[in-house]
């Protein structure tokens, strides 16, 4: 079994690439967290602050879980809308003819 992350920087990556994939996830995680880039590498590094980080993970995660949910309703929403547009489209066929 893998050991719980017990630093900033390693709770830090934890939450970086299951967010974000493997490519670019520090820019982007940065900007979710709303601080600067260099900000997150020093955090990374131990620099103190009086920032709850670990907090701003929870929100952020918070955030990106509502997104998803989000686009799954979107999506069920549009599937619901093709298949009322495909019904309303074979309608004015049979009317027309």
């Amino acid at each position: 079994m893998k050991e719980a992350p017990q630093t900033l920087a390693e709770r830090i990556d934890l939450v970086a690439t299951p967010l974000y994939g493997a490519s670019g996830r520090m820019t982007r995680l940065a900007a979710g967290l709303g601080i600067s880039r260099s900000r997150l590498f020093d955090y990374r590094r131990g620099a103190r602050t009086a920032r709850d980080i670990d907090g701003m993970l929870i929100d952020l995660i918070d955030r990106e879980r509502d997104a998803a949910a989000r686009v799954t309703a979107l999506t069920a929403l549009r599937n619901q809308m093709l298949v009322l547009i495909g019904r309303a489209r074979r309608q004015e066929k049979r009317d027309a003819a």
